[in-house]
């Protein structure tokens, strides 16, 4: 069974329904949700509703997510990221955050992949994982051989030893027997790569590949929308540079 995995959709429906596209093309597929359904975009009503409506889905809570309900702090947020949460929280009521308790997780692990909003290695404090050297820390968290991440809004592969390699748009990555490895699909709807387009990937476990993939949705209603929302204009702006 192939496994469908994206993260951080930050309240971006059309980048969702761009991604979703792709995911009705590989069906059937398992779903694996990386966190931050929430936070930036002016529509995650919309987008919970996807989510939490998928079959077979895995969902796992980001630092978003839980700001949203009021159950961490929001020490690593700028007044930008604040604002948009509070708005948020405005705009959800209790159906949604009863339904991210029940169905959102920390993590998810199945007996093929492990999946974490920001490291293995102690999930509940969402650290970035950026580095090779951050990587391997996360690597001694667990004896997962694949494990999926997000919060870094843009793509990355780490193999365990190895570093960090490339993990280009279209290539599947071949993955070797007895090697452990970490792959960060980038963001759905808030890519930081430079690289506006809504990015996912899927892990084929019977090819034994995981490939990065991308489509483009409509930038400017999205950003039409977030301002019209009376959130901050710069979280439109970003959407057109992908960072």
């Amino acid at each position: 069974m192939k496994l469908f995995v994206c993260s951080d959709v930050h309240g971006n429906y059309r980048a969702l329904d761009a991604a979703m596209s792709i995911y009705r093309r590989e069906f059937p597929c398992d779903f694996l949700f990386l966190g931050d359904a929430v936070g930036y975009g002016a529509h995650p009503d919309a987008c919970l509703d996807v989510l939490l409506n998928l079959p077979r889905a895995g969902l796992v809570l980001g630092n978003h997510d839980a700001a949203m309900l009021e159950e961490m702090g929001t020490p690593d947020m700028n007044e930008v990221a604040m604002e948009a949460i509070e708005w948020t929280g405005r705009r959800l009521d209790e159906r949604y955050r009863g339904a991210i308790r029940r169905r959102f997780r920390l993590s998810v692990e199945r007996e093929r992949w492990l999946g974490v909003h920001g490291s293995p290695f102690h999930p509940e404090e969402y650290a970035y994982l950026l580095s090779p050297l951050e990587a391997e820390r996360a690597f001694f968290a667990g004896d997962f051989r694949l494990c999926f991440v997000g919060h870094t809004h843009s793509p990355a592969a780490f193999a365990f030893g190895r570093g960090e390699f490339p993990f280009a748009e279209g290539k599947p990555v071949a993955l070797e027997a007895g090697e452990r490895y970490i792959f960060n699909p980038g963001s759905v709807g808030q890519p930081r790569d430079r690289d506006p387009r809504a990015a996912c990937a899927v892990y084929d476990d019977e090819a034994g590949t995981v490939t990065l993939l991308r489509r483009e949705y409509d930038i400017e209603a999205e950003a039409r929308d977030i301002v019209a929302a009376g959130l901050p204009a710069v979280l439109a702006d970003r959407l057109f540079i992908g960072a």
